[in-house]
């Protein structure tokens, strides 16, 4: 059935984010509809020319409240997706990391999980919750001393 008045709730990076985000709307019992970019608008000789044609996610006006809880939900998986580690890095304990130049241990807040940072002792480089973790330097220690 057509939208009797219709709103854009969603503008998409491609087709198939429409057709994700209007699955997730149908999922939830919201009737949507997808306008995709099949036009040649954006084309020229270099490639696409972005921000010419979105495709969009349209729902019904009675229906715009309830859109909301799901494009936040997608929008979180979608962020998940594209960086599973950043979950644990806003939650995660600190992290312990030995240095390789100097053998000291130092602790850095969880916020900076996979960033490189200086060691306090010697200044040295240190890569920070990456597999190289304190917990895993002590493991191999005790097993290189057996």
């Amino acid at each position: 059935m057509p939208l009797r008045d219709p709103v854009a709730v969603y503008n998409a990076a491609n087709n198939v984010e429409a057709h994700l985000v209007k699955n997730a709307l149908l999922a939830s019992g919201i009737e949507a509809y997808v306008t995709e970019d099949i036009s040649q608008v954006g084309v020229w000789m270099g490639g696409l020319i972005a921000e010419i044609h979105k495709p969009q996610v349209w729902v019904d006006r009675v229906d715009i409240e309830r859109t909301g809880p799901v494009l936040d939900e997608y929008e979180r998986r979608a962020a998940e997706l594209r960086d599973p580690a950043a979950e644990k890095v806003r939650t995660g304990p600190p992290i312990e990391v030995v240095c390789e130049e100097c053998g000291g241990r130092s602790s850095f807040p969880a916020a900076q999980w996979g960033s490189v940072q200086q060691c306090p002792q010697c200044g040295g480089f240190v890569d920070v919750g990456d597999e190289d973790t304190a917990s895993d330097w002590s493991e191999a220690e005790a097993e290189g001393e057996q």
